[in-house]
């Protein structure tokens, strides 16, 4: 028997987006907008794709995601936000993090498997 946790309680929405990214995190940028996210913030979710001024965005569920920064991310729940370069990273202190349960990590890719 094998793992899998693709599809596993994701949840998706539409928002509208001037400038976003399929792969990147997600932030508000105003009413019903998201935009990629700059470093430091908690990240709504990962954007799956972009159609004209529209985006579709992973709000909830399982997402593979890069990871960046000195420390990396502990398996089990973590605060994490988004690194500025289209990955996320340990909340540092005096930041509001998203709290996110990392499942597994490449070390060698600097990817993680996690639960938003």
């Amino acid at each position: 028997m094998s793992v899998a946790f693709d599809g596993m309680g994701s949840v998706v929405v539409t928002f509208q987006a001037n400038s976003a990214t399929a792969g990147k995190p997600a932030s508000m940028a105003g009413n019903n907008m998201v935009a990629n996210a700059s470093g430091g913030v908690a990240p709504v979710g990962i954007i799956l794709n972009r159609r004209g001024n529209h985006a579709a965005v992973q709000i909830q569920g399982y997402t593979q995601v890069k990871y960046s920064g000195a420390t990396t991310p502990s398996l089990g729940w973590n605060q994490l936000v988004t690194d500025g370069t289209g990955g996320l990273r340990l909340a540092a202190s005096g930041e509001t993090g998203r709290a996110c349960l990392v499942v597994n990590r490449d070390t060698e890719n600097k990817t993680m498997g996690l639960f938003l």
